[in-house]
């Protein structure tokens, strides 16, 4: 374990040091999930994220996400979600988003001490040009690779005041054509560290190295740090 975090941290650094070649932005993420549990197998999940950069030209974000999630086996969920956005792009450009999703997530690792698993998603966006009212419509795919850790227990599910690393890294591939925004995602990378106080409550904070396009603005590529506070409920 030490040595597979020591490989993901050597990472983050080698790509935050290659940041400084290019455009850098420094952004504050603040999100709270929801989980309602059912019938022994079906979640969902009700998401609010509000998200900001640090500094000036302002961008910021507010994104409202509902995901139906169904476990068919220890090894494999299927969900799907409908999400939207308000986005203020820049001082010119504020755009609204309304997206839909079909993933899969498969769990590779399930009754393990470390859990390992991919989750893949497939998209439907479609963004409204708040200034012009005029609609653009995108497709892309989206792959993780996960790892969750747990630190003062044997496993994830031994109970109260547990900590637990998270790890990832995520690529998206746009099928189509990109659309105009300042954070076009391309890859991440992410390690945060959580803190389960019982079963209905978790305290997450991950920091995330993007790595992402201004669209808007001829494809510039750009490095994100991105700050991630996360409140976690469960109600069964």
């Amino acid at each position: 374990m030490h040595v597979k975090f020591g490989l993901i941290m050597t990472l983050l650094i080698l790509l935050k040091t290659s940041a400084a070649a290019q455009n850098s932005s420094e952004q504050i993420w603040s999100e709270y999930m929801l989980n309602l549990l059912f019938a022994g197998k079906y979640n969902v999940e009700a998401a609010a994220t509000y998200s900001t950069v640090v500094g000036k030209p302002k961008w910021r974000a507010l994104d409202i996400q509902l995901t139906p999630e169904v476990s068919l086996s220890p090894h494999l969920d299927l969900m799907t979600a409908g999400l939207v956005s308000t986005t203020i792009q820049n001082d010119s450009l504020t755009t609204f988003e309304i997206r839909a999703m079909l993933g899969a997530r498969v769990h590779f690792t399930p009754h393990n001490r470390i859990l390992t698993r991919l989750l893949v998603r497939f998209e439907q966006r479609n963004m409204q040009d708040k200034e012009t009212d005029s609609w653009n419509h995108s497709t892309r795919s989206r792959i993780r690779a996960e790892a969750v850790i747990p630190i003062n227990r044997k496993t994830m599910y031994s109970g109260d005041k547990l900590w637990y690393g998270l790890f990832d890294i995520e690529t998206f591939l746009v099928m189509d054509k990109n659309l105009k925004e300042r954070f076009a995602n391309r890859f991440r990378i992410r390690a945060g560290l959580g803190y389960r106080i019982n079963y209905g409550l978790r305290l997450e904070f991950v920091y995330t190295l993007q790595q992402s396009k201004n669209t808007i603005e001829g494809d510039s590529p750009a490095r994100d740090s991105i700050f991630r506070f996360r409140l976690k409920q469960y109600i069964k």
